[in-house]
């Protein structure tokens, strides 16, 4: 596999350098990367050991470099056994991410050295060989077709089960029973294909169905897992299901958080798709060894978790729970019903629209209106005749009809935002029902006495009662019933009694926009008892932020107490092969480490994928995010995306546009240069911050929907992108140029390790985006080679020949006629 281009001999001196050619003249680069030639008349095997030698016989060894080495001199026995034993210096940490690409090695490859290297890591810990395994069945499912090849690859998967069997409890020589370890691994397969399995078995049922019976599922999950908990005390690992999460890559410290010790059954959502229904759950994870040190705490009201005793729900042990998908419909029969469901979908929801909106059930009225309304009205004007026009001014009657009902159900969202910012404010501040009202004044009155502040005698108890008659701290009434004047002065108020809140009081006066309509209140001089001004969420769309909720969620935990406590959003998908998705984040991941370590202000989101087999996965949920196609059904007042930016982000608008334009730039590059397809507005997300996030890599180097490579544009860049930016002649647009540039000048240092990882995934592969893959072109399109004004002239080409390129435009409209996503 080794590339001669890029191994030069230097004319001064006896070295090779693996270096590309821009990178000769950097002397310490060549330093590390120089390997000095022995005499002629040694033997070339051992000159290959002594250089490699030479290289690697440090204390600090770069796994990247290892890795690149590694697979590149595979075949040659001497350095190859020198790097597995160097593989055993790697930390955990650090040899995770390429996990992947050691078992494909393995798989595709013989060898004794790196068979018996991955034998020893599935004895560190259990998470480490359910990573492991979970792997080799992904990667080998090819392979399990040939009688010999299957032979070989069973051999190796007893193998590693062996060593998992061997594990050791930590600061204790007690050996851990075989049959338990055995029979707990039996549990995680079995729970997580469950999980995986309701993917698919919730497209059986009608939309409306599908959340009840996903949250009935997951309280039956929760009791499953809390009876083998208590079945299994004296066991650690037995508290819960591991799933080998790879440490936070936002946190300083390693925290091997991948025990799920619980699912939050009040935070789940179905995503509805043509084949399948993934769905969106919010697990609890600890690391399993803090188990021996703390218990989890008893909490009697929890308002997190259905609170139901366990004893009320049906005897649901683990093993019951296990079996559940086995009387669920079998799979042509779920193939079957999501055809059925495909076909009559827009007629069956236009039909269900009319009925619930006819009896005026709001809430549920409202949102299926806001989804559809605009997707059924486009897709009916596409497929207009003369024959029908008729048929369409009846349509736009009843759309208008709607149109009434939506404005109507505009007060019942408002009035479901308030009562849930209420609700935080009451957990943060509970209210004290063994207390007086009045008892709060003799202290305030002495304690505004010592200040000097006193008015008169009975200055606060006037105060108390001009406050009562507003509606301040009268138990009657609620912060809804407050005038808007009211709403501030109770803010106002309870900073003043309550000094010691002072700063989390601001906080949320500032989370609930109050400070704004104080603004509003002065600048229009409203009067104290007229209450025109709406409260409207600062965060728009996102109602609450992911920090605020985990925060509320992690107080009623059990588990809060724990230091290794994680709350972690996933995707469940089953039906869906993640594989090319997972090698995909591993070249961002990459990407992203290049663009950091040049110091570039570009953001780009690496979430985790944890691949299960060849076609099922979980995916990290990127919290806090709306697609561009949700925004546009949500604001559909608004023209454009800056319209929307200026509606949701207001006075934030100018450094939402500066985090949008750092995040274009680097997902530009990123589409470009990995030949990113299918990039309509379902799979490009704004976050709460103003950046943009790509989702969804199905298709990629080269493969495209229908394989008819119709999206030819280097990247998506619509006049909505260049409006948002001020215009092509903007200084934002300058700056998101000169991103482009500066991030494709740091990729230049990072080509070998990318395409590294590209060609061990390549060799003998089933994935589909290797198909016609030519990696000479891939290797191209970086430049490795050009100089800074080349390279410039190269990225102004790639932005001109983006910009408002027409297939782009061509393809939103094509989304939106045949699947109602908005362009």
């Amino acid at each position: 596999m080794n590339n001669p281009s890029r191994f030069r001999q230097s004319s001064n001196t006896q070295s090779f350098n693996y270096l590309p050619a821009w990178k000769q003249n950097d002397c310490e680069e060549r330093k590390k990367y120089q390997i000095i030639l022995l005499p002629v008349n040694q033997p070339r095997e051992d000159y290959i050991i002594s250089s490699i030698y030479q290289m690697f016989n440090t204390q600090d060894i770069e796994v990247n470099k290892l890795i690149y080495y590694y697979y590149y001199k595979l075949k040659e026995s001497g350095p190859h056994q020198f790097l597995t034993n160097k593989l055993y210096q790697i930390q955990q940490e650090e040899l995770e991410f390429f996990i992947p690409q050691l078992v494909y090695i393995l798989i595709k490859n013989d060898s004794p050295y790196l068979e018996k290297f991955i034998t020893t890591l599935c004895s560190k810990s259990i998470a480490l060989y359910q990573l492991i395994k979970w792997c080799w069945v992904s990667y080998s499912d090819k392979d399990r077709t040939d009688k010999n090849k299957m032979k070989r690859l069973q051999r190796i998967d007893d193998q590693f089960e062996q060593s998992m069997l061997t594990l050791h409890n930590d600061h204790s020589a007690v050996k851990i029973p075989n049959l338990q370890l055995k029979s707990y691994q039996n549990v995680v397969d079995l729970y997580l294909n469950n999980l995986i399995q309701m993917s698919l078995i919730l497209k059986t049922y009608k939309p409306e169905e599908r959340k009840p019976k996903l949250k009935n599922f997951i309280t039956r999950a929760n009791v499953a897992l809390e009876k083998y908990r208590q079945k299994h005390q004296e066991y650690y690992f037995c508290q819960g299901i591991t799933v080998p999460f790879t440490m936070s890559k936002d946190q300083d410290v390693a925290v091997h958080s991948n025990l799920v010790v619980r699912i939050i059954e009040g935070e789940c959502s179905c995503f509805n798709t043509k084949k399948r229904v993934p769905y969106r759950i919010v697990v609890e994870t600890i690391d399993p060894h803090e188990l021996k040190y703390k218990q989890p705490k008893k909490i009697q009201n929890n308002s997190i978790t259905n609170n139901r005793s366990y004893a009320n729900l049906d005897d649901d042990s683990m093993e019951d729970f296990l079996q559940a998908d086995l009387n669920q419909p079998n799979k042509q029969e779920i193939e079957k019903k999501m055809e059925e469901l495909a076909k009559n979908r827009n007629k069956k929801e236009y039909t269900d629209l009319m009925k619930i909106t006819q009896k005026k059930e709001t809430k549920k009225g409202m949102k299926i209106f806001k989804n559809i309304m605009s997707a059924v009205y486009l897709t009916k004007k596409e497929k207009i005749t003369e024959n029908e026009q008729d048929q369409e001014l009846i349509l736009q009657e009843q759309i208008m009809k709607n149109l009434q009902l939506y404005k109507q159900f505009t007060n019942a969202i408002e009035e479901e935002q308030f009562q849930k910012n209420r609700q935080r404010f009451n957990i943060l501040f509970p209210e004290k029902t063994n207390e007086r009202t009045q008892s709060c004044i003799p202290k305030l009155n002495s304690k505004y006495r010592q200040q000097g502040q006193r008015k008169d005698k009975n200055y606060w108890l006037k105060l108390y009662k001009e406050n009562k008659k507003n509606g301040f701290r009268n138990k009657h009434k609620s912060i809804k019933q407050l005038t808007a004047l009211g709403r501030v002065r109770f803010f106002k108020e309870l900073i003043q009694f309550c000094p010691k809140q002072e700063q989390i009081l601001k906080k949320i006066y500032v989370h609930l926009q109050y400070d704004l309509i104080e603004k509003k209140l002065e600048k229009n001089k409203v009067d104290i008892h007229q209450d025109g001004i709406e409260l409207h969420s600062k965060f728009g769309p996102w109602d609450e932020l992911w920090e605020d909720r985990a925060e509320m969620i992690k107080r009623d935990s059990p588990y809060q107490h724990f230091e290794t406590y994680r709350l972690k959003p996933i995707i469940v998908k089953g039906g869906d092969d993640l594989r090319q998705e997972l090698m995909t984040m591993q070249i961002i991941y990459k990407m992203y480490q290049a663009f950091q370590s040049h110091g570039l202000d570009m953001y780009v989101k690496a979430y985790e994928i944890i691949v299960v087999s060849a076609s099922s996965g979980i995916l990290e949920f990127c919290a806090d995010t709306f697609s561009i196609d949700g925004l546009k059904k949500k604001y559909p007042a608004c023209k454009s995306l800056v319209h929307i930016y200026k509606e949701i982000f207001q006075q934030d608008f100018e450094e939402a546009q500066m985090r949008f334009i750092q995040s274009l730039a680097s997902y530009s590059i990123i589409s470009y240069l990995l030949q990113i397809k299918d990039r309509h507005n379902g799979n490009i997300l704004i976050d709460s911050k103003g950046r943009i996030i790509h989702i969804d890599f199905g298709f990629i180097l080269c493969i495209s929907p229908g394989n008819l490579n119709f999206e030819k544009a280097p990247f998506k860049l619509t006049q909505e992108y260049i409006d948002l930016m001020n215009g092509r002649n903007s200084d934002l647009f300058l700056y998101y140029k000169n991103l482009m540039y500066r991030g494709f000048k740091a990729l230049q240092g990072y080509v070998d390790e990318i395409i590294m990882i590209i060609e061990i995934m390549m060799q003998d592969s089933d994935l589909p985006c290797f198909e016609r893959f030519d990696i000479k072109e891939f290797r191209d399109r970086f430049k490795e080679e050009a100089n800074d004004e080349e390279l410039q002239k190269y990225v102004d080409k790639l932005i001109d020949y983006s910009d408002n390129n027409w297939r782009t435009i061509q393809y939103d409209n094509f989304q939106r006629m045949t699947n109602g996503i908005m362009p």
